[in-house]
């Protein structure tokens, strides 16, 4: 090879080497996105997050709501996936951040300051039925879990509880009961560590004990979430697309 080009064979080696890397080596996460591209059955969108990113009214926690001042908030999709399934549920204990644990297992789920041993000594005889069920619908006291979980056609244990206790303490609920604290003491569950066994872990309660909704529906899907949150501000600004007559502004066929 000629000497004089070999300095130029040499540059394009490197040139070319660094262009391999920079597609080979993934991008650092916590790295502020330019743009995102969001997958969904309505077409591509091309979301251009420096842009909002850059808005000087606009501040992270505005969107990433769950996120306050981290200056690497988590990604939307980290909380609001595309569907909420079973195969999420059981999994996202390993695919989320356990910083995000409080975001729905909220302090107020660990809520548990119902005393049974207290409640059955005060009922002469043991009159169980005072607060179960007669023996026509259980022959034997039952864990009220075992029916109002899950289920949509019969209460949830929050509503078919909170019903029996008014039925005692009708004095406290005609009052009018203001927040859960008049009842219950609020023991703040902390995100597992890492490294921590199953039984280190705080219990967190399943979303049933609580929320009478389906599971699917008590946090937004990613397009739903979008869909509000990208909307609504774009409407209450009247700029950027919003309304059901402006998909194609942002949808890609």
């Amino acid at each position: 090879m000629n000497s004089r080009f070999l300095p130029i064979a040499l540059l394009t080696g490197v040139i070319f080497i660094l262009a391999l890397a920079g597609y080979l080596v993934p991008t650092r996460t916590d790295a502020m996105p330019v743009r995102i591209l969001l997958e969904n059955k309505g077409g591509k969108v091309i979301f251009d997050h420096k842009i909002h990113a850059d808005m000087p009214e606009r501040a992270c926690a505005d969107c990433h709501h769950t996120s306050g001042d981290d200056p690497a908030p988590p990604a939307c999709s980290s909380c609001h996936v595309p569907k909420f399934d079973q195969p999420f549920i059981l999994g996202h204990q390993e695919t989320m951040d356990p910083k995000q644990c409080a975001s729905c297992h909220h302090p107020e789920a660990t809520i548990d300051n119902f005393d049974h041993n207290g409640h059955a000594e005060d009922y002469a005889a043991g009159n169980c039925r005072a607060c179960h069920h007669d023996a026509s619908i259980e022959p034997t006291p039952q864990s009220c879990a075992n029916c109002h979980g899950g289920r949509t056609d019969i209460p949830s244990r929050k509503d078919a509880a909170h019903a029996r206790c008014a039925s005692c303490h009708d004095d406290l609920f005609d009052a009018g009961v203001t927040g859960c604290a008049t009842c219950h003491v609020r023991q703040p569950a902390a995100p597992p560590q890492t490294g921590e066994t199953d039984e280190a872990k705080p219990a967190l309660r399943p979303c049933s004990d609580c929320h009478a909704d389906p599971t699917d529906q008590l946090v937004p899907t990613t397009a739903t979430a979008f869909h509000t949150q990208c909307m609504g501000c774009h409407e209450a600004k009247t700029s950027g697309p919003y309304g059901d007559d402006a998909c194609f502004r942002c949808h890609m066929r």
